[in-house]
């Protein structure tokens, strides 16, 4: 599957769009697929794109080189604030899916998918449009694969470490300030201070350190995550970092240092997350980040903020969006046809695989001369129905088989689909799918399967696909229950 992410990050205006464009990225890579990366930025980007397969070039300026890079390929992903509606435009016409990240309802989006993870994206009343799909709200906010696991916060008695956060640039020369300040009114307690690569002011922050202050350059994913489990609150832009705060349940004290910030943390200070102290232009917000640190001092404020905070983020927006995004496409691409003994191979290897075997009533390996014994069997049985899942290049995703008891006229399904498309919701398609096609050429009143009882992915699926639970049994020693569907 060809799939590209096209973004925008530099020293000059930030890594947000590249942050969230590499959880994307991630989730690709999960589902055993490698994107590209396509990035107009400079050579600070570089440290983030480790071992990723990406190119920078200024793709605004050389249209026709990145359009012809795209054409036909099946997803297309853009994270931009500089492309405008004519990109977009022909993009939506050059792709088979384009999938356009946005924060603010910024542009009236193309034919494609419109995914916007803020915790304000709900608000934005985006227009009904034919052929534009909205996925809204942070239960699709794309994290770092770092962050789609975190072990549950510790929230201490008193508050004894803060985190200082702005961004990869620190555009607007806050750490230094915030330092200096907390350095003067909280000097016992620790500062971890973030610096990020593009910061030009070094030099003033090392001014405002005190003997309590850890100045942590340019931590990778793993590295924030650690500090944010290690600090008792934090103060921050309201940028991307606060979703990543959200997830850890960090305490956060938000200071809005840019126009297209400000829904962000006036959304997280509404659900109860934040607390917000304003534009950092304010002439008092420095007594406001110290009578809100005050506040934060009480460990129950603390404990519900954590709380509610990892209650919105819980780490699984990348995954979802890739999950959706497959899913769409794949229902267009995915064919059954009858399996031949070339299938042998394909067929022979999912059956092995460790959850098909954990959930089929026989969980012992199958050995390949009994696979194919067993396969020229089945083929030549009359009374089974084979199919395999294909798409149009004839890539193997799953089988599917009947077997027909001819007396009742009564078929047991049998289903197994590959790693890389489970969980996307295609499990009910294939099923529906396939008893549509079983049907055609088989008389056949009622198809019955036999799932056991832990396996509730294919019990949902098999509901999905309009099943009905019929009863409890005991199969082999294991608890299982009848589901049935008459055609």
């Amino acid at each position: 599957m060809k799939v590209f992410i096209i973004t925008e990050g530099s020293k000059n205006i930030g890594f947000g769009h590249v942050t969230r464009c590499i959880s994307l990225y991630q989730a690709f890579e999960k589902r055993g697929m490698t994107p590209k990366l396509i990035i107009n930025g400079d050579d600070t980007v570089k440290d983030l794109l480790k071992d990723l397969n990406y190119q920078i070039f200024n793709w605004l300026n050389e249209k026709s080189r990145l359009f012809e890079k795209v054409k036909d390929a099946d997803i297309v992903i853009i994270d931009s604030y500089l492309a405008d509606i004519s990109f977009y435009n022909t993009l939506s016409d050059l792709v088979r899916l384009a999938v356009y990240i946005d924060d603010n309802k910024r542009l009236d989006y193309p034919r494609g998918v419109v995914v916007n993870g803020s915790i304000h994206a709900e608000e934005l009343n985006y227009p009904k449009k034919n052929g534009v799909k909205y996925l809204l709200g942070p239960k699709y906010l794309p994290l770092r694969k770092e962050f789609w696991e975190v072990p549950k916060k510790e929230i201490k008695e008193k508050i004894e470490s803060i985190m200082i956060t702005f961004g990869g640039d620190d555009m607007r020369n806050m750490t230094p300030k915030v330092l200096g300040f907390l350095r003067e009114n909280y000097p016992e307690l620790k500062k971890n201070v973030i610096v990020g690569k593009a910061f030009q002011n070094i030099d003033e922050i090392k001014k405002n350190a005190d003997k309590n202050t850890n100045l942590i350059y340019y931590p990778d994913a793993n590295k924030m995550k650690k500090v944010m489990l290690e600090s008792d609150i934090a103060i921050s832009a309201g940028g991307q970092t606060l979703y990543e705060l959200a997830r850890v349940g960090v305490p956060t004290v938000g200071i809005c240092v840019a126009e297209n910030q400000l829904r962000n943390v006036k959304g997280w200070e509404r659900i109860g997350f934040l607390e917000y102290v304003g534009w950092y232009v304010e002439n008092n917000f420095m007594q406001k980040i110290y009578n809100l640190i005050r506040y934060l001092e009480d460990v129950n404020v603390r404990k519900s903020k954590s709380k509610i905070g990892r209650k919105f983020i819980d780490g699984k927006g990348s995954m979802r969006i890739v999950g959706l995004l497959l899913s769409d496409l794949l229902k267009h691409k995915l064919i059954l046809r009858e399996a031949n003994l070339k299938d042998a191979l394909e067929i022979f290897n999912l059956s092995n695989d460790d959850v098909v075997r954990k959930n089929s009533f026989n969980q012992k390996k199958i050995q390949w001369k009994d696979h194919l014994k067993w396969l020229k069997e089945k083929l030549e049985d009359e009374n089974c129905v084979f199919f395999v899942v294909v798409d149009k290049l004839n890539k193997f995703y799953g089988q599917i088989r009947f077997d027909i008891n001819p007396r009742s006229n009564e078929a047991t399904i049998s289903v197994s689909l590959k790693n890389n498309i489970r969980g996307l919701g295609l499990s009910s398609f294939i099923i529906d799918k396939s008893v549509n096609e079983l049907v055609k050429i088989k008389s056949v009143k009622l198809i019955k399967a036999y799932i056991k009882e832990e396996n509730i992915a294919s019990i949902k699926a098999f509901e999905r696909a309009n099943f009905k639970f019929l009863e409890d049994l005991i199969i082999k020693g294991n608890r299982t229950k009848l589901y049935v569907k008459e055609t």
